[in-house]
């Protein structure tokens, strides 16, 4: 499950609005019922992997965005409103819109409580990067980044990116490697899907 929220929460891209209203994505129970089972076959494999034993899983956009609508969504901190991906090659986009009063709320830390100062009420952030992964870890690094369709400096939506990560269960710092769950090597993105190699 953290697979997904590290790809999905660690940007929000310039794809359109569309993806948002769910014209562009039809969130299917089945697709997440699918990328649920893969998941599991994932945590199955690093249970029982023997030592030089391979596995390598392909998670279809469908799958991961119907997931992350109707599975993984209950699970986000409220500042995390709606978040949909796509893949291209090498390139991961998505759409995410945030809540800048949820993430001020109950903020310890400086760096929330800034960012909802400058911004309040529900906004739409859209990025688009990369995933850079390799021996165990992965994390993603911002190419490019609108804010409600206007340029925003690719430093500034960092900083929001890390914000939201450290909001979720567990708080994570998506422009930082972390380390892949499931003795999962790497992750490349392709047209359409997600490869995943353990």
């Amino acid at each position: 499950m953290i697979v997904f929220f590290i790809l999905a929460i660690a940007c929000a891209s310039a794809a359109d609005d569309a993806k948002l209203d769910g014209s562009a994505l039809a969130a299917s129970q089945a697709a997440a019922e699918r990328c649920a089972r893969q998941l599991k076959s994932l945590e199955d494999f690093a249970a029982s992997a023997k030592a030089g034993q391979k596995q390598t899983t392909r998670f279809s956009e469908n799958e991961v965005n119907s997931y992350l609508a109707l599975t993984l969504s209950v699970k986000y901190h409220p500042s995390l409103k709606r978040l949909v991906v796509s893949f291209e090659q090498q390139k991961l986009e998505a759409v995410a819109v945030l809540d800048f009063d949820r993430l001020r709320s109950g903020s310890a830390g400086v760096l929330p409580r800034i960012i909802g100062a400058l911004f309040s009420g529900e906004h739409t952030l859209a990025a688009r990067g990369q995933i850079l992964s390799g021996n165990g870890k992965a994390h993603f690094e911002l190419d490019q980044a609108k804010f409600d369709g206007s340029d925003l400096p690719n430093f500034l939506v960092e900083q929001i990116i890390t914000a939201v990560g450290q909001k979720q269960k567990p708080p994570f710092d998506p422009l930082k490697p972390s380390q892949l769950p499931y003795k999962i090597q790497s992750v490349e993105v392709i047209t359409g899907y997600v490869m995943v190699y353990q």
